[in-house]
């Protein structure tokens, strides 16, 4: 279980530990005189197994589990010879928080159920109780078990969707680290395929050692975007608009594309997700821009409308666009914030569209 989680989870512990032990404590205060010493002193006992389960249950869960199992043992021992229903009540209580624990397994909440109820029958019996004590004491511990089961299962639940959160999280921060590595990678391998050329070829020494320049400063720039997209699903990012903003003039600068950007609508706050995901559509839609139709003007519309769209158009694509994992990748990014993604031939061009319910 996660740390959030048991952060979570803890004042409903603590509240817990104090209304079990005020229970335990008013209970065993009115308890009918008198009393023998013996069965005085297995409730000190009940009671002694119970605190220490409410003392060590968030430092040593273990042994926290050990002593609150010990308290239900003794206390529903008792219901026999006791001649009032203290244990009853002392062992509704330890029954229902033994029921509530995640750390044990169904079978072993099944076995202790089984002995439990069988134990309380059997002192009942032998120590010659009478009919209501024998059909309402068991009522009593299956009603207070059943609630004990039931805040489990919403353990059990909670801890599942903290599990698939973080497996969500892990898979989006791979899928935004392969998208930046592969771009930067690209624009790198680019330059360093031009500076290759104008040293070997031309002999070009001042041309050459522009684009390694720009190279390193492209290697840079992947390794800080790479740490930003990694603190982005964690945290705020920058407003799209602007991000966008710097991603067109990135484009413009190196891969020498000719870029008109607009935004229309009232600008809104979007999410860390759904803000990542627009930006990372449109870095693959610019660099298939490039890759398909060199030197071609493209345009990239962000609209703030009743839902928020990003449109992408390339007029003048003369290669039709492969699928390929780029736009399943598109398409597998905007559907985890609920969006979709349109990608095809419009008029003499090529169009991407990516709309998001926010």
């Amino acid at each position: 279980m996660s740390v959030r989680l048991l952060d979570r989870m803890a004042p409903a512990w603590l509240v817990i530990s104090l209304l079990g032990t005020c229970v335990f404590v008013i209970t065993l205060a009115t308890v009918q005189r008198p009393t023998p010493v013996w069965l005085w002193s297995l409730y000190g006992l009940a009671l002694a197994c119970w605190l220490g389960f409410a003392a060590l249950e968030r430092r040593a869960p273990r042994v926290a589990v050990g002593s609150l199992l010990a308290c239900l043992l003794v206390s529903v021992a008792l219901i026999g010879p006791a001649p009032d229903g203290t244990p009853v009540l002392l062992t509704c209580v330890a029954l229902a928080v033994v029921c509530s624990q995640p750390r044990l397994s169904s079978r072993a909440l099944a076995g202790l159920l089984v002995g439990t109820f069988a134990l309380a029958e059997v002192g009942a019996l032998a120590w010659g109780q009478d009919t209501a004590s024998l059909l309402g004491d068991p009522a009593a511990l299956l009603i207070m078990a059943l609630t004990g089961l039931s805040w489990r299962q919403h353990q059990l639940q909670a801890r599942l969707h903290a599990e698939y959160a973080a497996l969500d999280e892990r898979a989006r921060i791979a899928r935004e680290l392969h998208d930046v590595l592969a771009h930067s990678l690209g624009a790198l391998g680019v330059q360093l395929e031009v500076a290759e050329g104008l040293l070997a070829e031309r002999g070009d020494l001042a041309g050459g050692l522009l684009r390694v320049q720009r190279a390193r400063r492209l290697a840079n720039e992947g390794l800080d975007e790479a740490r930003r997209a990694v603190a982005a699903l964690r945290a705020d990012v920058p407003p799209l608009p602007e991000a966008l903003a710097q991603l067109v003039a990135d484009g413009r600068r190196d891969r020498g594309l000719e870029v008109e950007f607009s935004v229309t609508g009232a600008e809104r706050p979007l999410s860390a997700g759904t803000s990542v995901s627009l930006l990372r559509i449109a870095r693959e839609a610019l660099t298939n821009a490039a890759k398909h139709a060199p030197g071609a003007s493209v345009s990239v519309v962000l609209d703030y409308g009743t839902t928020v769209s990003l449109r992408v158009y390339n007029p003048a694509s003369t290669t039709e666009a492969d699928p390929g994992h780029g736009l399943i990748g598109m398409r597998e990014r905007i559907a985890l914030t609920g969006g979709t993604l349109t990608a095809g031939r419009s008029g003499e061009g090529w169009l991407v569209t990516a709309e998001v319910p926010e």
